[in-house]
C-alpha cells in the first residue's frame, strides 16, 4: 500500500535512529492530515523489507477503530491479545483518541519489551500526558506537509513547469498530501478549509468559551500578519478580541495542534531571547489561499513562511533575529553557532538590497540571502547568495 504514496526517506532515517532503544516511545508529531498515517504504514514496510516479520509488527489505527476501541482497558486488552512475537513492534495513529493510552502504552512496553512508535495531531494532549506518566522515556518526531523535494516527487518538472513554476505553486498550494494540483483550486480549498474546521471544532473549541466567529477573525488576523512581529496586546486590539489572557491561550492551543509555529525574537548583540514580540508562521502556505480565499496573497510572505519552514524541517532551532534596530529574518542553531538567513522575493531594487544585506553585514558565522532571482547584483564578502528552489533542494 506505501508504494503508492510519495516516499520520504527523510522520516525513515529518523525513526530508524531510535529502533534499537526500546525504552523510549517514539512520537511523530504534526498537523492533521500532513501524512502520519501514510509514513506509519510506508515504516511498517520499510521494517519488512530489513528482514522484520510481518507477524512482529502491529499496526493500529485509532481513527478507523474509535468505535471497537474507546478506552484505556480496550487499548491495553486489544494489544495484548494480538501480540504474536517476543519483540513486538507497535504502531498507533492518532493515539490522543483514547483517555488514558499513556498508561496502557507504558505497561506493554515494560510486559513485553514492546518497541513502540505513535502519532498525534495535539501536542497538549500528547506532549503532556507523556510528560506526567512517562518522563524521560519518550522522544518526539516532528512531522511536516511536504518538503519542496517532496512535492517535485508528486508533481515532476515536465514540459510546462521548471522549477520556478514548480516552486511558484508549491508556495501558493501548499505541501498537505490530501490536496492535488489537477483538481480546481475551489475543491482544494475546500478540503484544506475542512482540516482547519476539524482542529478549530475537534482540539480548540471545547475547550475555549468562545465564539466561532470571534476565532475565525483572529486566526485570519494571524495569516494577514505572516511575517510580521506581534504581541498579544497588539493581536487582542486589531482582532476584535479584547482579554490579552485569552489571546494568550487561543494561539497557544493553535500551535499546540501545530496549524502555527510561533518564532521568538532574538537579540543577536545581547545573546537573549526577547518573550514580548513574535512571528508566527503557518504549518502550510496553503492555508493562506484556503482561509482567505486568495485575497492576500503575497509572494514574499509566503516565501519567508515557507523558509521558516524548512528550516525547522531540518531540525534547527529557528528565532527572529534583530541587530539593534535592524531586522534579521531568522537566527539558526543546529549544531553550535548561529546562521542568519534573509529571506527577499527580489534585491534588484537596490534600496531593498541595502536593506537586507546591512544587517547581515554586522553579524559572524553563516549569512545567507534567500531570492527568487536568476541575477543577482553584488553583495558584501561572506554573504552567500542562494535562489529559493535551490535552498529547498540543497538537501532532503
Amino acid at each position: 500500500m506505501a508504494e503508492k504514496y510519495v516516499e520520504r526517506p527523510f522520516y525513515m532515517e529518523r525513526m530508524m535512529e531510535w529502533f534499537d532503544d526500546r525504552t523510549m516511545i517514539k512520537v511523530l508529531t504534526g498537523i492533521r492530515r500532513c501524512g502520519k498515517s501514510v509514513i506509519m504504514e510506508q515504516f511498517r514496510q520499510h521494517l519488512i523489507n530489513r528482514g522484520i516479520s510481518e507477524k512482529d509488527i502491529m499496526l493500529i489505527d485509532l481513527e478507523k477503530m474509535r468505535y471497537v476501541i474507546d478506552s484505556e482497558r480496550m487499548l491495553y486488552d486489544h494489544m495484548s491479545s494480538n501480540i504474536r512475537s517476543d519483540r513486538p513492534v507497535i504502531l498507533i495513529d492518532e493515539v490522543q483518541l483514547i483517555k488514558g493510552w499513556e498508561r496502557a502504552l507504558d505497561s506493554i512496553r515494560l510486559k513485553y519489551d514492546a518497541n513502540i512508535y505513535i502519532t498525534g495531531s495535539n501536542s497538549e494532549t500528547v506532549s503532556e500526558s507523556l510528560g506526567t506518566h512517562l518522563t524521560g522515556r519518550y522522544v518526539e518526531i516532528d512531522v511536516y506537509p511536504f518538503s519542496f523535494k517532496e512535492f517535485l516527487s508528486r508533481y515532476p518538472i515536465d514540459n510546462d513547469n521548471g522549477y520556478t513554476q514548480r516552486f511558484v505553486q508549491y508556495l501558493r498550494y501548499g505541501g498537505m498530501p490530501i490536496i492535488d494540483l489537477k483538481d480546481s483550486q475551489r475543491k482544494n480549498r475546500a478540503i484544506l478549509r475542512g482540516v482547519y474546521d476539524s482542529i478549530i471544532n475537534n482540539d480548540i473549541r471545547p475547550g475555549m468559551d468562545m465564539d466561532q466567529a470571534l476565532l475565525n477573525s483572529m486566526t485570519s488576523f494571524m495569516i494577514s500578519n505572516i511575517g510580521n512581529l506581534t504581541t498579544y496586546g497588539s493581536i487582542a486590539s486589531r482582532s476584535y478580541m479584547k482579554d490579552q489572557r485569552t489571546v494568550e491561550k487561543y494561539l497557544g492551543k493553535l500551535c499546540g495542534c501545530f496549524i502555527f509555529y510561533k518564532a521568538d525574537k532574538y537579540d543577536v548583540i545581547g545573546g537573549r531571547h526577547l518573550k514580548s514580540k513574535a512571528k508566527y508562521y503557518l504549518a502550510d502556505t496553503g492555508f493562506k489561499d484556503a482561509i482567505l480565499l486568495g485575497s492576500e496573497y503575497d509572494e514574499g510572505s509566503l516565501l519567508e513562511n515557507a523558509v521558516f519552514i524548512e528550516l525547522m524541517r531540518r531540525g534547527y532551532r529557528v528565532s527572529v533575529g534583530s541587530f539593534k534596530d535592524r531586522e534579521i529574518d531568522f537566527t539558526a542553531w543546529l549544531d553550535g553557532a548561529p546562521e542568519f538567513y534573509q529571506v527577499a522575493w527580489s534585491i534588484n531594487d537596490p534600496m531593498v538590497l541595502d536593506r537586507e544585506v546591512r544587517s547581515l553585514t554586522k553579524v559572524e558565522g553563516k549569512r545567507v540571502l534567500i531570492t527568487m532571482d536568476l541575477d543577482t547584483p553584488e553583495v558584501p564578502d561572506g554573504i552567500e547568495v542562494v535562489r529559493a528552489p535551490e535552498f529547498f533542494l540543497e538537501r532532503d
